[in-house]
């Protein structure tokens, strides 16, 4: 019988595989530089994503501006009977000075004043007041959004202008200024004159508030073209404003003058 025997060969040791000096540097410079453009890409983002929304905030007070200004200033000179009354009579003549100390000269019949003569900004810009009547529970709402739920009959005088923060104001009366947008570079107003009183009252001319005001021609305004100019707050820093490339311009008719 033959006997086979099986010889133990000695096992090989296996070589153990790792990373080098020079394998992790340059594994840990491509780790950086991935990095590096994962944030720059977040950065980015962050920064449209930012300026989108400061271009929305813009848009928004612009729409509230031109609504509230459009609404206000078409109504007026309207009056609540006008079988009965005149418009001197619903109307007359009175002096409003708001709590800021801003004064507003009304003849009777006046229904809208304004001052500057378009060169102004911030608190130097022009500024206009308005008056209407309104009924109780009319639903006619003023330049901060009320109405008349006073009982009575009741005047209404609305005053629009610029601060010294850039914020386009709105007063009511005798009350306090409220703001309806920020970042307001200047407002500047030009009213449309019947200048020689035809029978048909065709607008002959704009003249701003001063010019109108030396002729005496209030009476004589049939339409305000309201040009606001915004600053840009992407692009403004403190003391470096920078505005808007296109102001927001709107001609509203005073309805009631028609």
């Amino acid at each position: 019988m033959t006997t086979f025997i099986r010889t133990r060969q000695p096992l090989r040791r296996m070589r153990q595989a790792g990373f080098g000096l020079i394998e992790l540097m340059v594994a840990l410079a491509i780790s950086l530089f991935v990095l590096g453009a994962v944030l720059s890409i977040y950065l980015n983002m962050k920064n449209t994503f930012n300026t989108q929304g400061q271009l929305t905030d813009l848009q928004d007070s612009q729409r509230l501006v031109l609504t509230m200004m459009t609404t206000t200033i078409q109504s007026a000179g309207y009056f609540v009977n006008p079988r009965t009354d005149t418009q001197s009579a619903a109307l007359p003549a009175a002096t409003v000075t708001g709590a800021d100390g801003s004064t507003s000269v009304f003849a009777a019949g006046q229904v809208i004043v304004g001052s500057g003569n378009g060169s102004g900004r911030a608190a130097a810009s022009d500024a206009v007041t308005v008056r209407y009547q309104t009924a109780n529970n009319d639903g006619l709402m003023n330049c901060q959004g009320a109405t008349n739920t006073s009982g009575a009959t009741t005047i209404y005088s609305n005053r629009f202008a610029v601060n010294a923060s850039n914020e386009l104001t709105c007063t009511v009366g005798t009350g306090s200024p409220v703001t309806l947008a920020g970042n307001v570079d200047k407002m500047s107003i030009l009213y449309g004159v019947d200048t020689d009183g035809d029978v048909n009252n065709a607008i002959d001319t704009y003249l701003p508030a001063s010019a109108i005001t030396d002729a005496g021609l209030w009476a004589n305004v049939y339409t305000a073209q309201v040009k606001l100019v915004f600053l840009d707050t992407t692009a403004s820093k403190p003391g470096a404003p920078v505005t808007m490339p296109q102001p927001l311009v709107q001609t509203i008719n005073l309805m009631n003058r028609r």
